[in-house]
């Protein structure tokens, strides 16, 4: 319709009889809503005019006022089934429909007045059999209902365009999914002190021999031999059976279709010879070329149809009950895929059919899933390796695989280790001890490797100690320490590397037999603990030495250069690591967890140092990082703080940067250049990135700003000093 057009159509006014029936209406209050309302809130008129229906809409309350204009003009075309509303009192175009437009006095408990004549050019125009203000509602309903489906029809058609290629159903579906699809199935049987009792088994579909059967116990047929449920026929009424995942493959124009099913049985009371048997259809997924999938499910489409709806992220726990999302998951039968000639001949390029008549049943989407994020899935499940291909599928192993066209090469092993793998039916565990044996080129026993997998021991595990014993020695070892102390061998594997991490701190030599082997593993490491005081930090100490082996050699050698005191405080260096990790636990700052001030002793950027009062020499006050020169970068006490007493010690850091200068040597000063220029480079970066403090009571402060602060550089102490 166009718009210009149809403002040139004849307009309509109230008629002289409907101004007094609206004049003749008496108001009344809505008794819930305090509203006034009529018995006629809304008037109409209608006219056909070059083919087009015009419908004026009048108010009550405006033609008892005496107006005879129209609120409203629908505009309606049936040939191009369409309409449209001038709104005469704002002058502009409606798309809404009538239920929708602003009309006054409007309420549930009213109704609208039209003309017998104007009713029926309305009905016999549209069509309809409601008469008036519903008539008309019911056909603009009828055209949006029409336009939505024509707008989702661009979008469904296509899927249904793309799904066109799913073949049918093989015939014999419903028998397989009867007889193999479903697992489930039971013997009824009817209470008897005979010993010679008869059943009906659901499979064999005839009676068979029972013995002793009891309710809900489940054993085996012994005819057919498939796993059963005993049934009492007087106990166990009406029930369904539980729900089973079925799959089915095939091929299709664009490679092949991966079709999920549910299935189960009803059995009635009274009925079980003929339960009802009911399958149905949930999702759908299509590989092209190089697996790639457009998947779809059966759902309710827009709130309004059920049909097949394209997505690209669907969960499963969204249509699943709890018990099959979290109990069984989504294993299933696959029709046809153990067969000479399975339905979908693309299965035999994806190793599935293999897998699948070893495991039994199988969740098809997510083996294809993993085989196109892991192709070597299939060369593992045809080699016969069904425990590590079974350990991948189901995302509890990553392999590093490498181009060779030898597998067991690529794998990381060889082919003698290969047969090994493949007899032994090995996991992912078993494979890592066979490539650490290719390296070390000395055999580990099948039984050795087997101890370490029952106790899920890794190859890596036994890093700390396979520089110094052979698996075999580390196995017995742990056995007899196993039977000394009755704790688990992983307990004692992770107890034996935090007895030697001590030993290396309390300077024994744990290359020697007598220390890195001991007679009693929780003994020794009791009194090691015992020895280090504080285990905790002793271990931290270890890994950091183990990091930043000089660390303890450079504090030490720098004590006498650095260490000052007076009657008031105090410079103090600490000996060894666990110096440094107890000051920062005690004064709660980064110290005791950050590894960026070892490495910087390390390469003797800055050291370490503590800020004591003389007459409490034992107690952490400050920690300082200090350059080579004196210049102190930071000072920190508790909560990684700066207080206010600091400012009574800076006379007493001003002297010792002034003392400390006649006892550096030349490779001090060249060490404390490089500092400084490392320094100026950092605060650079920091303020380029805008680095902010974002915890504490500095939070929100630039952090470039807080560290230039904090410094105290040597030479400008010392000017300060002389010109005082």
């Amino acid at each position: 319709m166009k718009k210009k057009a149809l403002k040139k159509l004849r307009s309509l006014q109230a008629t002289k009889n409907m101004m007094e029936l609206a004049k003749a209406e008496i108001p009344e209050r809505n008794r819930y809503w305090k509203q006034e309302h009529y018995k006629h809130n809304l008037f109409m008129r209608c006219q056909v005019e070059e083919g087009i229906l015009k419908v004026f809409l009048f108010a009550t309350r405006e033609l008892r006022l005496g107006s005879r204009k129209p609120l409203y003009e629908v505009f309606v075309d049936r040939k191009s089934r369409s309409f449209v509303t001038w709104d005469t009192i704002y002058e502009r175009w409606r798309e809404a429909k009538i239920d929708c437009l602003t009309l006054p006095d409007r309420s549930w408990e009213a109704g609208t007045y039209i003309s017998l004549r104007d009713n029926q050019i309305l009905k016999k125009y549209l069509g309809v059999l409601q008469d008036g203000y519903e008539g008309l509602l019911e056909y603009q309903r009828r055209i949006r209902r029409e336009q939505l489906e024509k707008r989702q029809r661009k979008e469904t058609d296509a899927w249904d365009l793309y799904l066109a290629q799913v073949p049918e159903l093989p015939k014999d579906w419903e028998e397989w999914v009867d007889k193999e699809g479903i697992e489930q199935n039971y013997i009824f049987y009817d209470y008897s002190r005979r010993k010679n009792q008869k059943g009906y088994c659901t499979w064999c579909e005839k009676e068979v021999p029972i013995e002793k059967p009891r309710h809900n116990r489940e054993g085996t047929c012994p005819v057919c031999g498939h796993k059963i449920q005993y049934k009492a026929r007087g106990r166990a009424g009406r029930f369904w059976s539980e729900k089973e995942n079925l799959y089915l493959l095939q091929d299709c124009r664009d490679g092949m279709v991966l079709r999920e099913f549910t299935a189960w049985r009803h059995y009635r009371t009274g009925e079980y010879e003929t339960p009802e048997r009911f399958w149905e259809e949930n999702r759908r997924v299509i590989y092209k070329e190089g697996l790639e999938a457009r998947s779809f499910y059966h759902g309710l489409y827009k709130q309004r149809v059920f049909r097949w709806i394209e997505t690209e992220n669907w969960s499963r726990s969204s249509y699943y009950n709890y018990g099959q999302y979290y109990g069984k998951g989504y294993k299933g039968h696959v029709y046809g895929a153990s067969m000479p000639e399975p339905e979908c001949k693309g299965l035999m390029k994806t190793g599935l059919p293999q897998l699948l008549e070893r495991m039994g049943i199988i969740d098809p989407e997510q083996y294809i899933g993993c085989l196109k994020r892991n192709p070597y899935l299939e060369r593992l499940v045809k080699s016969g390796l069904f425990r590590l291909s079974k350990e991948v599928y189901e995302g509890r192993a990553e392999l590093e695989v490498g181009e060779s066209p030898d597998f067991a090469k690529a794998l990381g092993i060889d082919k003698y280790r290969m047969k090994r793998l493949r007899e032994h039916n090995g996991g992912s565990r078993y494979l890592r001890w066979l490539i650490l044996e290719k390296q070390q080129g000395k055999e580990i026993l099948d039984s050795v490797i087997d101890y370490f997998s029952g106790h899920n021991i890794e190859p890596g595990d036994l890093d700390f100690i396979s520089g110094q014993m052979s698996a075999v020695r580390i196995k017995n070892f742990l056995e007899k320490q196993r039977g000394l102390s009755g704790r688990s061998s992983k307990e004692l594997l992770s107890t034996w590397r935090d007895y030697l991490s001590m030993c290396a701190r309390l300077g024994r030599d744990i290359n020697q037999e007598l220390f890195f082997k001991p007679k009693d593993l929780i003994k020794s490491h009791d009194e090691a603990v015992g020895l280090c005081e504080d285990k905790k930090i002793a271990l931290q100490a270890a890994e950091v030495i183990r990091k930043y082996p000089d660390v303890d050699e450079i504090c030490q050698s720098v004590r006498e250069k650095y260490e000052f005191a007076d009657k008031e405080y105090r410079i103090v260096m600490p000996r060894r690591v666990e110096d440094i990790i107890y000051d920062g636990q005690a004064l709660r700052h980064c110290t005791s967890s950050s590894e960026i001030y070892y490495d910087r002793i390390q390469n003797r950027e800055s050291y370490i140092m503590f800020l004591r009062k003389a007459g409490e020499p034992d107690k952490p006050y400050y920690t300082l990082e200090v350059e080579p020169d004196g210049t102190v970068r930071q000072k920190r006490t508790v909560g990684d703080r700066q207080n206010i007493d600091f400012e009574n010690a800076t006379g007493f850091i001003r002297k010792w940067q002034k003392e400390i200068q006649k006892r550096l040597t030349k490779e001090d000063h060249r060490l404390a250049q490089e500092s400084s220029r490392l320094r100026l480079e950092e605060f650079r970066e920091l303020r380029e990135k805008k680095a902010k403090i974002w915890h504490g009571h500095l939070q929100g402060k630039l952090l470039a700003d807080v560290l230039e602060a904090d410094l105290m550089e040597a030479v400008r102490c010392m000017e300060a000093e002389d010109a005082a």
